[in-house]
């Protein structure tokens, strides 16, 4: 634009040196050049807008950055709330979920003393006098040392000879730990269990304590609620190192992870049982048990 105004400018300068120009060709000269004036001030105009315009939406993106800015810090804030809540539930269902399995267990219990009470058959009375048979071989070939009658009873044996056995107790110590005893061999379990968690609160050194906590063991044994089982036989060992049930337990214990199938723990433990008590009788159980799997 500027190079067209000079050529104009050029011209009419030219032409006033020269003097060989109408008076009508200055007017054109003038108007055109007023035109191209008006025409470089409207050019002008429009830069000075579109530098405003510019300016303008930076300003808007600075804006936008902001508020982007905002809402990520808000999400993240939001995002750390939610994961706290989470893990906080998944923690509310893990203790849910172990309620409703006790819950589980003492309905089964309920239900399997009612069938008995009312003389039905019940399904579970089969492997589990089975299972009492078995106990009952083990500890006599063992020869498990307790001053009362022990665990178990062959099947359809009197459990008169526990009355018989078992002498008068002298003390309220000993007065308790019968009667557990007692309602063990008579496979009252519920009864047991209650007598047996109170005598060891009672008499946490009685020389009776680790005898009651195995039976604890055996009593889930039975039950069938092998995994606690497990627990109750792991307190005979930790609670009671140097009482004579510790073989005993660590063989349960291995016994245990067998009927859950879960073969490598239970060598594990069995051999720990040979290696700890090369002598006891226990371990030549164990050894046995080793070289069937």
């Amino acid at each position: 634009m500027n190079k067209k105004i000079n050529r104009c400018l050029l011209a009419f300068c030219s032409i006033l040196i020269f003097g060989c120009v109408s008076q009508q060709e200055m007017l054109d000269l003038q108007n055109r050049l007023t035109a191209l004036e008006t025409q470089g001030s409207s050019n002008l105009t429009s830069y000075n807008q579109v530098d405003t315009r510019i300016e303008s939406l930076e300003s808007q993106l600075h804006h936008i950055k902001q508020s982007l800015d905002i809402v990520e810090k808000q999400f993240r804030e939001q995002y750390a709330g939610i994961k706290a809540n989470s893990n906080t539930s998944r923690h509310e269902i893990r203790q849910i979920t172990g309620r409703l399995e006790e819950i589980e267990y003492h309905l089964k219990k309920k239900f399997h003393l009612l069938k008995q009470q009312k003389g039905s058959p019940s399904q579970d009375n089969v492997p589990i006098e089975g299972i009492l048979g078995r106990i009952q071989r083990i500890e006599n070939y063992l020869g498990f040392k307790d001053n009362q009658l022990s665990a178990t009873t062959e099947p359809g044996m009197s459990t008169q000879k526990s009355s018989v056995t078992n002498a008068t107790p002298q003390t309220p110590e000993d007065e308790m730990y019968a009667k557990g005893k007692s309602a063990f061999d008579n496979k009252d379990f519920e009864t047991a269990r209650i007598q047996f968690v109170n005598f060891i609160k009672k008499y946490p050194k009685s020389k009776q304590a680790d005898n009651a906590q195995f039976w604890m063991g055996e009593i889930y044994f039975f039950e069938k609620w092998f995994e606690k089982a497990i627990l109750e036989y792991q307190k005979v060992i930790e609670t009671y190192p140097n009482g004579n049930k510790v073989p005993a337990a660590l063989l349960k214990q291995g016994l245990s992870f067998l009927e859950l199938n879960d073969k490598t723990n239970a060598s594990l433990i069995l051999k720990e049982l040979t290696r700890k008590y090369p002598e006891a009788p226990e371990a030549k159980l164990a050894q046995k048990k080793l070289n069937e799997f």
